[in-house]
């Protein structure tokens, strides 16, 4: 019975991770065209974007557990990586790499244990400039799950997980200069493992070179 519930939960989140995909690149398509015709003020000067993108954020993040995941949940951090190139002014395709974790710990009869949970997505995807400061991503590609002994120990024996995810987001650049942008972002991503299914979300402050 457990078997049999657990492959229903799973088939609910293949569809919903269907429906964010869908979702996640929707807005994308749309808002291509509105980007391109949107125009700058006269004080502000077009931003230069133009060949090879780089991307840095960094902030704290909240991970939620599904199905037979529903039990790895957590607060913690995470660290954003991104390079790629600019198809237009209002257009990146990005190749993405978002990792973080959150310590748990476990107490019982022997003693407590402290774990690190970790969560990384690797997706290629694009960005889109709806507005001059102002722009959306998505992309999709696979996710990893383990967990290790303390932050800095072995991995855990049985624990690693690997599955298709999808990785959606927005952000707003609070400073430019040149062929350099500062910005606050919001992220998220969801990931589909063997039993379940595991999401998370992070704020991160973000230094993006053009």
């Amino acid at each position: 019975m457990r078997r049999r519930g657990a492959r229903t939960a799973a088939g609910r989140w293949r569809r919903a991770v269907l429906l964010g995909v869908i979702g996640g690149l929707a807005p994308l398509l749309l808002a291509a065209a509105p980007a391109a015709a949107d125009g700058y003020g006269q004080s502000e000067a077009r931003p230069r974007r133009g060949g090879f993108a780089l991307g840095l954020g960094i902030g704290p993040s909240l991970f939620l557990g599904a199905g037979e995941l529903d039990s790895k949940k957590g607060v913690g951090g995470d660290i954003n990586f991104r390079v790629g190139t600019s198809a237009a002014p209002n257009l990146l395709w990005q190749l993405e790499l978002q990792g973080g974790g959150y310590l748990v710990n476990l107490k019982d009869e022997a003693g407590s244990e402290t774990i690190f949970n970790s969560h990384v997505t690797l997706t290629l995807g694009a960005q889109v400039y709806v507005r001059e400061v102002l722009w959306l991503r998505a992309g999709l590609g696979a996710a990893t799950f383990r967990e290790q002994e303390g932050r800095n120990g072995p991995e855990r024996e049985g624990t690693r997980r690997n599955g298709p995810a999808v990785i959606v987001g927005g952000g707003y650049d609070l400073f430019r200069r040149g062929i350099f942008a500062l910005d606050v972002e919001l992220v998220a991503t969801g990931a589909l493992f063997d039993g379940g299914f595991i999401g998370h979300s992070a704020l991160l402050l973000g230094l993006m070179w053009y």
